[in-house]
């Protein structure tokens, strides 16, 4: 080979490698945004199973009578499966003094959380599709779950207008018949309402129910 054809190589060799090295550089800087995307959007903790207990469906009624009302409430309660998490929809049947008969509905999402047996509530989409809790300084009920032992308990609380604290605790405690149920709600830090019930399962769940429109917690129940 001569010092001509030699000198022309290596420049092309040059010339080669340094194309090489600036795609290899535009692939990362394409790949990067998309991988640190990919790692947002993963579940903290896809693999706790915790609320599996809960699974099933529950009906009974109240066994405390709150002011305003005549007679015990009828509540049904169904623990179902959802994505990595699980939902739960509840459905209370009130009768009032002047006859009217009040019906209250939620169904709320919850994913594991980085914590183990903490949940949290799955009920807006953000930019990315996935769901997330509602924000509280909007107005809207901040959501979420604990496991402990037989006890699943769902904290809600929202910022009042004035700024108050209004918090809702239910607290659900599996029994060998179904479970006992205990709501209390607090304005600040006093009591304004507490309601206790007793559930029988009427029936399991089959794994894999699809998740339905999320809604929230009627704050008069």
């Amino acid at each position: 080979m001569t010092r001509t054809s030699a000198a022309t190589l290596r420049r092309g060799t040059t010339l080669t490698d340094a194309t090489a090295s600036q795609r290899r550089r535009a692939a990362w800087r394409l790949l990067l945004p998309l991988a640190a995307l990919s790692l947002i959007q993963l579940p903290a903790q896809a693999g706790s199973t915790s609320f599996e207990r809960f699974l099933g469906s529950y009906e009974g009624v109240s066994t405390s009578v709150p002011a305003g009302e005549v007679s015990s409430r009828k509540l049904s309660i169904t623990i179902k499966p959802d994505e990595n998490g699980f939902r739960i929809d509840s459905e209370t049947r009130m009768h009032k003094i002047d006859g009217r008969i009040k019906r209250v509905q939620s169904s709320v999402s919850f994913r594991p959380t980085r914590r183990d047996n903490i949940y949290e509530s799955a009920m807006r989409r953000n930019l990315f599709g996935q769901l997330v809790p509602l924000d509280p300084l909007n107005g809207d009920p901040f959501v979420w779950a604990t496991v402990s032992g037989d006890d699943l308990t769902v904290y809600t609380v929202r910022i009042t207008d004035s700024g108050a604290q209004d918090m809702q605790i239910d607290k659900r405690t599996l029994t060998p018949q179904g479970m006992n149920l205990e709501f209390i709600r607090f304005y600040n830090t006093n009591s304004i309402r507490r309601v206790t019930g007793v559930l029988k399962r009427v029936g399991g769940v089959a794994p894999g129910t699809p998740a339905g429109e999320n809604s929230v917690f009627d704050p008069q129940s």
